[in-house]
């Protein structure tokens, strides 16, 4: 019974901690795609757990217009209506008082009045398709009583603009096509050096083997950042600074884990393999191209999804070694939004979704190598 008991509570305990890593995994996800449907005001001002309006507010005229005694009426020209979808005007005034109220003409005539709640400092009035189209030819006049009027804003439709900005102005299209160009010849390159590293080092025996099997290890302890000064000074003297070809070559040419993930594959796949091709005849190149890289598939695939996660989600490397804008890559076409005027969050948020779906997609479809790659080979002894 206490036996029952433990294992009860370590159950308990377990669904508890899925559960909290869950929550840390999807609370970032549901921010971003939350702010990438808000505008920059409501960004800033909102809770990042608030509902987006998916409405945007663009003003289009400030100053005072006084009235609290008989005035002309303030013109909005379809000028200021030019480009904007115009669901509803938005009035920001000063406390309103008792009996305020605006009334909004267009120019065929028609009215819509409105009244301004006691204490409130915006009023939204909305239109409708008639007003709408009326107001976008031919603009309207805004008139009032008891009130003094500040600004006025037209709210749009805001359901996809950061999309389409973070993917016209992100220049996301080209973003894609330079990334992908690294993640097949940098993918390419690592499978093609790390299984033929790791066959020698599985299959050859030869004087400081150990030594060199150490070495892999203590390499990929040595910090990277520490070696930056002098990876860049080599990459400028072999003319490869601001091309594709320094940040595939660094790719493909400092990837233990592959080796590491290759000899675990190579270690289960029985010797008798290669002897019994070596007696048929068969040399050493074709032993391994025919006969054991095919058994490598599993351990292949999930090279290259590590790999391609990787290079994905590299910023620092094309940012400093391919800073051309025509070579930016998916990570470095969200850069342009910050800058040191402000930070165009939404639109990042939007750019970030954007980049997050070719990957989700992938792992959807190929998680089931991911998992049965990494724990096991293909033939064991």
């Amino acid at each position: 019974m206490e036996t029952q008991k433990q294992q009860h509570t370590i159950t308990i305990m377990q669904y508890i901690l899925l559960g909290l890593a869950t929550l840390i995994v999807i609370l970032p996800i549901v921010v971003v795609l939350l702010g990438s449907f808000k505008t920059g005001e409501e960004f800033n001002r909102s809770n990042p757990f608030d509902l987006p309006k998916f409405r945007a507010n663009n003003e289009v005229w400030k100053g005072a217009a006084d009235f609290t005694e008989k005035s002309a009426a303030l013109e909005i020209s379809a000028r200021m209506f030019k480009g904007h979808d115009a669901y509803s005007i938005v009035l920001v005034h000063d406390e309103a008082e008792n009996g305020a109220s605006v009334e909004i003409e267009d120019s065929q005539g028609r009215k819509i009045n409105a009244s301004l709640e006691n204490g409130k400092m915006e009023t939204q009035i909305k239109f409708d398709d008639e007003f709408r189209q009326s107001a976008k030819q031919g603009g309207v006049k805004i008139s009032g009583q008891n009130c003094i009027l500040r600004r006025v804003r037209i709210t749009d439709n805001f359901f996809f603009q950061n999309y389409v900005t973070a993917f016209t102005k992100g220049n996301m299209l080209l973003g894609f096509w330079n990334t992908l160009i690294l993640i097949f010849f940098s993918g390419l390159g690592t499978v093609l050096t790390g299984s033929m590293t790791a066959y020698v080092l599985s299959r050859f025996t030869f004087k400081m083997k150990k030594v060199v099997r150490t070495m892999f290890l203590w390499i990929s302890l040595i910090p990277t950042i520490t070696t930056q000064v002098a990876t860049f000074q080599i990459i400028q003297k072999l003319h490869m600074y601001n091309t594709h070809l320094a940040v595939i070559v660094l790719s493909m040419g400092t990837d233990i884990i592959a080796i590491m993930i290759y000899l675990q594959f190579l270690n289960n796949i029985s010797k008798s393999l290669d002897e019994s091709a070596i007696i048929d005849g068969a040399g050493y190149v074709y032993v391994f191209a025919k006969i054991i890289f095919p058994l490598l598939q599993p351990a292949t695939v999930t090279i290259l999804i590590l790999k391609c996660v990787n290079l994905y989600n590299d910023f620092y490397n094309p940012l400093l070694y391919m800073p051309k804008t025509t070579l930016q890559v998916i990570s470095t076409s969200l850069y342009k939004f910050k800058g040191p005027f402000g930070t165009n969050w939404p639109v990042i948020c939007a750019g970030v979704v954007i980049a997050v779906i070719p990957t989700f997609v992938l792992f959807i479809f190929l998680q089931k190598y991911i998992y049965n790659g990494m724990v096991t080979g293909s033939v064991k002894e």
